[in-house]
């Protein structure tokens, strides 16, 4: 009796459990070195991502600080005032676009919009 005892946990401890859904483990039976080594993987991505995280969050906190210290600098509605010319410029055409615009649109190889 003792040896079928003995024999049932040496077994049960050979074959390990089955795992599902983890990418570093095969989806089935696991042994638990391969949970472990699965689990130092894991802890490694994580520390890494936290680093990616942080140097991410550093230069966001560059980016506006400097755009903060550039409208205190420049004053308020100077920063305001140059960021609508900028938004301006690309939205609006220039006179010399309106000009090859106009001059399509009476050769007709533009078709005039009403």
């Amino acid at each position: 009796m003792r040896y079928v005892i003995l024999m049932c946990v040496f077994l049960g401890s050979n074959f390990g459990c089955s795992v599902n859904g983890f990418r570093q483990v095969p989806n089935g039976l696991t042994t638990p070195s391969q949970l472990r080594s699965a689990a130092a993987i894991a802890r490694a991505e994580a520390t890494a991502l936290d680093q990616i995280a942080e140097q991410q969050e550093g230069f966001i906190l560059k980016v506006t600080d400097g755009a903060r210290q550039a409208a205190e600098t420049l004053g308020a509605p100077a920063a305001l005032t140059g960021l609508l010319g900028l938004a301006g410029g690309w939205m609006v055409p220039t006179p010399g676009q309106r000009k090859r615009t106009q001059q399509a649109k009476a050769e007709g190889r533009i078709e005039a919009k009403s």
